[in-house]
C-alpha cells in the first residue's frame, strides 16, 4: 500500500482495524492539542504503527501521515486476533493489563477526544478477546484463569522433581488373534493438594511451556524401564508407544536421548514407536527432518488421532509414516453414525494403499471390534480389551 508524502493514514478517534508495517518511508504520528500539531514520533522502515486500536478496540490515540513517499504492509484485525487467541492466556491477560494502564494514561493527559468509543465498529467490538469492552466481571474472570495457569505451573515443577507422576499403560490389541501386540504409555498426575488431575487439564500447559521436556523425558525412561520388564517376563516382540508432544519434536536433544536410553535399557528401536498428532506436522521445516531422521534409525512414527485436524493427504505422501491411528470419536459412533462408519473404513483402506498400519482407539463393544474386523482394521485399543493400568497389572494380561 502506498501513500504520498503528507497523505494522512489514519486520524486519533479513527476506528479503522489495520496496523501498518513500514517497507519504505518516514510516517509521522502526531496528536492536535489547542489547534497545534504535536510531533509525537517519526518512524522509518521496519517499524510498526497502529497496533495499538487492533488489540485494545478503541479508537485510534493519534494520528498518522506519511511524512515521505511510504509503502507500508497492512495487518489485518483478523490475523491479530489469530495471534492473541492462539497464545498463552498469560500473556493475554498482561496484554489486556498493560493496554488498560496505557489507554487510562492517554486519557489522564489530554484531553477527551469528540469522537467517542461510540464510533468504532461494533463488528469488531464484539469479535475481540481483548479490550476496553469487557466487564470488570470478565477481567476478574481473565486475571484469575491467568492466576490459576501461573499455580498450576509451580506445581508442575514440583511433580517433577518431587515424583508425583505415573504412568499407566493400554494394551493395543492385534484384532485378528487378539493377542497383546504393545502399549500406549499414558501419564498420570495425583497432586498432593488437587487430588488427580485429568492429563488433559495439564499436558497442554506442559506443552505451552518447557516444561513437557523433562516431563517427556521422565516418560521416556520410566516406559522404556517397563518395556523391558515386560520383555524380561518372556514378551520379547512386544512394543511400547510415546506420546510426543510438538515441542520435544523441536529439542535438538531428542533424538540423542532417545538413543542413549534405548541403549540404556538394551531394547531395538523398532519397539518404541514415536505417537504425534496431525498439529505437530504444520512445520515441515522441523518435522519432516525429525520424521526422517527417527524413521532411519528404526523408530516407528504412528500418526495420533487422524481425521480430527487438518488431515491433509500430504502429509501421509510426504511424511512416509509408519501407523494411523483412527481417532475415539469415530470408532465410538460408528453403530449410530454411518458418516462415522465410513470415516472409520476410508482411514482403514487408505492405510492398506499407503502400505501402513491401522489402530482404531476407543473399541468399547464387541460390535466396534466386529465391524473393525470386517474393514480389514489390523490393530485396536479400548476399555472393551483393557482399561489403562500399572505395569504390574499390565503383566498379569498375560
Amino acid at each position: 500500500m502506498t501513500f504520498k508524502a503528507g497523505e494522512c493514514i489514519f486520524e486519533e478517534g479513527d476506528a479503522r482495524s489495520f496496523a501498518y508495517i513500514i517497507e519504505e518511508g518516514e510516517i509521522e504520528i502526531w496528536r492536535e492539542t489547542d489547534g497545534n500539531r504535536v510531533v509525537l514520533n517519526v518512524l522509518k522502515s521496519g517499524s510498526m504503527f497502529g497496533e495499538l486500536a487492533l488489540v485494545d478496540a478503541q479508537p485510534r490515540s493519534a494520528s498518522a501521515s506519511a511524512r515521505t513517499d511510504s509503502i507500508l504492509t497492512l495487518v489485518t484485525q483478523e490475523q491479530v486476533n489469530n495471534r492473541i487467541e492462539s497464545s498463552d492466556p498469560i500473556l493475554r491477560m498482561l496484554l489486556l493489563v498493560v493496554m488498560r494502564y496505557f489507554r487510562a494514561e492517554i486519557d489522564r493527559i489530554r484531553p477527551q477526544n469528540k469522537n467517542s468509543e461510540s464510533t468504532l465498529d461494533p463488528k469488531i467490538n464484539n469479535n475481540l478477546h481483548l479490550g476496553s469492552h469487557l466487564s470488570p466481571q470478565d477481567l476478574e474472570h481473565r486475571i484469575s484463569e491467568a492466576v490459576e495457569m501461573i499455580r498450576m505451573e509451580s506445581e508442575l515443577q514440583t511433580a517433577i522433581h518431587e515424583g508425583q507422576f505415573r504412568l499407566v499403560y493400554q494394551p493395543i490389541i492385534n484384532l485378528e488373534t487378539t493377542e497383546i501386540a504393545g502399549f500406549e504409555a499414558l501419564i498420570r498426575w495425583q497432586s498432593p493438594s488437587r487430588g488427580f488431575i485429568r492429563p488433559d487439564l495439564f499436558i497442554p500447559l506442559a506443552e505451552s511451556t518447557s516444561l513437557i521436556i523433562p516431563i517427556g523425558q521422565w516418560i521416556m525412561r520410566q516406559a522404556l524401564d517397563d518395556l523391558k520388564k515386560i520383555q524380561t517376563a518372556g514378551h520379547d516382540n512386544l512394543f511400547m508407544s510415546l506420546n510426543i508432544a510438538s515441542r520435544q519434536i523441536e529439542d535438538k536433544n531428542f533424538i540423542s536421548d532417545l538413543l542413549q536410553e534405548v541403549d540404556r535399557v538394551g531394547v531395538k528401536p523398532a519397539q518404541v514407536k514415536l505417537e504425534i498428532i496431525e498439529r505437530s506436522l504444520f512445520d515441515l521445516n522441523v518435522s519432516l527432518p525429525w520424521v526422517h531422521q527417527c524413521r532411519e534409525i528404526g523408530f516407528p512414527i504412528v500418526l495420533d488421532d487422524f481425521g480430527t485436524g487438518y488431515s491433509s493427504l500430504q502429509y501421509l505422501n510426504q511424511y512416509n509414516l509408519d501407523t494411523i491411528k483412527v481417532d475415539r470419536s469415530f470408532v465410538m459412533q460408528m453403530k449410530d453414525s454411518k458418516s462415522s462408519a465410513n470415516i472409520c473404513r476410508t482411514i482403514v483402506d487408505l492405510s492398506k494403499y499407503l502400505d501402513m498400519t491401522a489402530v482404531a482407539e476407543g473399541i468399547e463393544e464387541k460390535s466396534h471390534v466386529d465391524l473393525l474386523k470386517e474393514m480389514g482394521c489390523g490393530y485396536g485399543q479400548g476399555y472393551y480389551f483393557a482399561k489403562p493400568a500399572n505395569i504390574e497389572e499390565c503383566l498379569k494380561l498375560f
